[in-house]
């Protein structure tokens, strides 16, 4: 295994669920490990006692709704991913119920080679409404007045989720079992490799390259992504808070692995989804000549990614349209415009 090069992540002790500094977290704008965050969530609690009992706590508070599962063989040592082609996976995904789950875990314990199963992004109150309350943190900060954090719970053998990045801003609670995040700054995008964008082993575009063994004469800028790496070593209690776009593979090393993490976005869901931005970028620019892009990526940085207030200070407050403050009512006219341009 290589042991890429650490970037320090910050360490902060004494954190209690209720009064999480959230303001110095998204100042930081950076990985922060909270040291035994939800030590005292019953779930954790069980399980320094023993794995089973955790089993047995999520068993008996159920909600008996069938989920999706992915099932692999021994043969991918943990690693959930792509087939050679990249056209499918090495795991098939399948539904099935938390006593099935768990049976076949408990039936394989001391198994050397056994089936690796994994319970991916269930909403937490949906699987398991009762623990709901009692697996929870407090989210005071204005920006969750209009983003509603969402709790999903991650379980199953050991597990490798190759890197990927998400929209959400995370806060990952390790429960059961040891996990490691290995985060790369989103700007390390070129340099991870990224596989197809569709399909994808869950949702999100990831990385082709094995980090835990890695090819650098397969992958050569890999290399630099690796020495640009950022640690996290959890232990159950432990919360890890993440930004938004960080690019992260998270390894579970136990033979039974539970994670609680809570997402949100970051500006109003009226506002839309950037990847399909991105997505009709790919479509209509990413093949013009060169001089053309250039003149599009300068528009795109007066317009898009340049200081709001700029772009408007010199018109007329009622001649704004699109320039103006993108509220419910100018996004409902955009999107208008959008969908009669697309359907020419």
């Amino acid at each position: 295994m290589v042991t890429p090069s650490r970037q320090t992540v910050t360490v902060w002790e004494g954190i209690t669920p209720d009064a999480i500094p959230f303001d110095d977290l998204f100042a930081l704008n950076q990985p922060v490990i909270l040291k035994g965050l939800v030590n005292d969530w019953p779930m954790v609690k069980a399980g320094r006692t023993s794995s089973l009992d955790t089993m047995q706590m999520l068993e008996d508070n159920y909600s008996n709704k069938p989920m999706l599962v992915y099932r692999a063989p021994s043969e991918i040592q943990s690693r959930f991913g792509y087939n050679d082609t990249c056209t499918g996976f090495n795991f098939s995904a399948e539904r099935s119920t938390i006593p099935d789950v768990f049976n076949t875990i408990r039936n394989e314990l001391s198994e050397q080679e056994h089936e690796y199963l994994y319970v991916n992004s269930l909403v937490l109150k949906e699987g398991f409404p009762a623990l709901a309350d009692s697996h929870s943190l407090a989210f005071t900060h204005p920006e969750f007045e209009q983003n509603p954090v969402v709790a999903k719970i991650w379980l199953g053998t050991e597990s490798v989720a190759a890197a990927h990045f998400d929209q959400p801003k995370n806060l990952a609670c390790c429960v059961v079992g040891k996990r490691r995040f290995m985060l790369f700054p989103p700007e390390q995008v070129e340099n991870l490799y990224p596989g197809p964008l569709h399909p994808t082993p869950g949702g999100q575009v990831v990385t082709l390259a094995n980090l835990a063994d890695p090819d650098f004469d397969k992958f050569p800028r890999l290399k630099e992504a690796m020495d640009n790496a950022w640690i996290a070593d959890l232990e159950p209690g432990d919360g890890l808070y993440y930004p938004s776009m960080w690019w992260h593979e998270v390894t579970a090393y136990d033979r039974f692995n539970v994670m609680v993490n809570f997402w949100w976005m970051t500006t109003e869901r009226h506002k839309g989804n950037p990847m399909d931005v991105l997505l009709h970028g790919m479509m209509s620019l990413r093949e013009k000549p060169e001089q053309e892009k250039q003149a599009w990526k300068a528009l795109f940085d007066y317009y898009v990614f340049g200081d709001a207030q700029r772009v408007r200070e010199h018109l007329p407050p009622e001649s704004r349209g699109a320039l103006g403050e993108m509220d419910d009512i100018n996004a409902r006219r955009l999107r208008s415009m959008l969908i009669s341009n697309l359907n020419r």
